[in-house]
């Protein structure tokens, strides 16, 4: 039976926080018990509620062919002849925007908040800001609940190399970081601002952010080798058809797609090795050597550390992820296990000692006040206030999960701010009635004003435990009814997990 701090610890650090009742059944199941029943749960396996309220939302769970025929074509078909482009083209993305967007971020939330596969969601929100894809770039507009659903999801826990070659073939990140430009020199893509030549945006970024790190040892010479390479790896039609697109907008785009006649054959030389008229097969040949490579071993598993267990975590750890990465060729769920059984994240030093980000305190305040994740979407309208709107990150370096790049006295005031709104029960229907939801509306069950009641601030004190300091409780004890849950919500203790 662990200790309230063990298992409050667990809760933090797995996924976001607890939920009412969750102390006591990792209490019961002890480390080891939790540990295990949750690396080995079955994420597809949702209970009926979460299902349906998944289901409630009209472009969950579509593929990128149905996605950008249902939403990028069909709105860009009512677009009035006769108009600006400009400002038709405002009018199409607005409508995109507030479609597809808000329900992908609101599946987001509801299994954040709401599934039982705890640490399943976590791996997801550090996994995506690995591989991180901006929400607001051309078709990456409709395609961005499918990329988490499609490249992510199924691979958190399994082997590394899956996730990496899922995730580059997979449209979003195609568009995202334009390698569905990549042609060979001399040779055009197809539509009408068709690339003509050499972009080596992924072959760099998947280097230095997804696989070696930026110190993994490859050269210049080694990232216009590997863009050589994987020319002609686009977005194609229904079913990754062996053509490319006819324009920017006329064909149904869809799966990956490689192109022949788009791909460069000239022999490259890409870290030490021989590549040349391997077309398709010698780009997955390329991705899986850098999925092996032994700076890959060190570059994730810092990365890991970095995220679940310090800041700046102990050399020994990162070592022996990194061994028991190459050890088991990539598989993630083992080096999850390393670096969950280490004494570094058992040591009770290190309970409370990493900084929330925006994402991980909005979902831990919805998980311990028991939130119904239907009524989440304001959260992602505050998230946007706390400067991490899910999906939003421009950079392909995706947020930082450090201490130095989110407590800021600006940022303490934005976050105290949304402990009190949301520990008065108050806010819920004046931020959804200017959140411009649109198709939204009638899949979010509205909190009216009236009768609104402010959170069980007892019920959080008992769920947070020892966890709230001396000080914390006593001005918690001294405060007014109505506030003693944002005084909770809004403690130091709180914005630590």
């Amino acid at each position: 039976m662990l200790d309230h701090a063990t298992a409050l610890h667990l809760a933090n650090r797995f996924s976001f926080g607890p939920a009412p009742g969750e102390i006591e059944h990792i209490a019961s199941a002890g480390f080891d018990g939790y540990l295990e029943e949750q690396l080995n749960a079955e994420p597809s396996k949702l209970p009926a509620r979460v299902e349906a309220q998944l289901r409630s939302l009209p472009s969950y769970g579509m593929d990128t062919f149905t996605l950008y025929r249902k939403y990028w074509f069909k709105a860009l078909a009512q677009m009035s002849p006769g108009k600006k482009i400009p400002r038709e083209q405002k009018k199409f993305l607005k409508k995109i925007t507030n479609e597809v967007g808000p329900e992908a971020r609101m599946a987001r939330l509801i299994r954040a908040i709401s599934s039982p596969h705890r640490l399943h969601e976590a791996l997801v929100d550090f996994w995506f800001n690995h591989f991180n894809v901006f929400e607001h770039k051309k078709f990456v507009r409709v395609w961005i609940g499918a990329y988490e659903d499609e490249a992510i999801r199924p691979h958190v826990l399994g082997k590394f190399r899956d996730l990496l070659l899922a995730t580059a073939k997979h449209p979003a990140m195609l568009v995202y970081l334009d390698n569905a430009q990549n042609v060979a020199p001399g040779t055009h893509g197809s539509g009408k601002k068709a690339a003509a030549g050499i972009n080596e945006n992924y072959a760099r970024e998947v280097m230095e952010l997804h696989t070696l790190g930026v110190d993994g040892g490859y050269t210049q010479s080694d990232v216009t080798a590997l863009a050589h390479i994987l020319t002609g790896w686009t977005v194609g039609r229904q079913f990754g058809a062996d053509d490319g697109p006819d324009d920017d907008f006329g064909a149904a785009r869809g799966g990956f797609a490689f192109v022949p006649r788009h791909h460069d054959n000239t022999p490259q030389t890409f870290l030490g090795r021989k590549f040349g008229n391997g077309g398709l097969q010698e780009g997955e040949t390329a991705l899986l050597m850098l999925a092996a490579h032994p700076s890959t071993a060190r570059h994730i598993s810092f990365q890991l550390a970095q995220y679940f267990v310090a800041d700046q975590p102990s050399p020994d750890l990162v070592s022996g992820m990194a061994d028991m990465f190459r050890k088991t060729d990539g598989d993630l769920k083992a080096v999850v296990r390393t670096m969950l059984t280490s004494k570094e994240f058992r040591d009770p030093a290190n309970f409370g000692a990493k900084f929330k980000t925006p994402y991980q305190y909005i979902v831990s305040a919805a998980r311990v006040s028991g939130l119904d994740p239907m009524n989440a979407a304001p959260l992602a309208e505050e998230l946007k206030v706390l400067g991490q709107p899910i999906y939003g990150c421009i950079s392909p370096d995706g947020y930082a999960c450090t201490e130095t790049a989110w407590l800021d006295p600006d940022a303490m005031v934005r976050r105290i701010s949304f402990a009190v709104k949301f520990g008065t029960g108050a806010y819920m229907q004046p931020y959804l009635a200017r959140a411009g939801y649109g198709s939204m509306q009638r899949h979010i069950q509205l909190q009216p004003e009236d009768g609104k009641a402010p959170l069980n601030a007892e019920a959080l004190l008992a769920a947070l435990g020892p966890d709230l300091s001396s000080k914390t409780r006593s001005a918690v004890a001294t405060a007014r009814s109505s506030e003693r849950a944002g005084l909770i919500l809004g403690s130091p203790e709180f914005m630590r997990c």
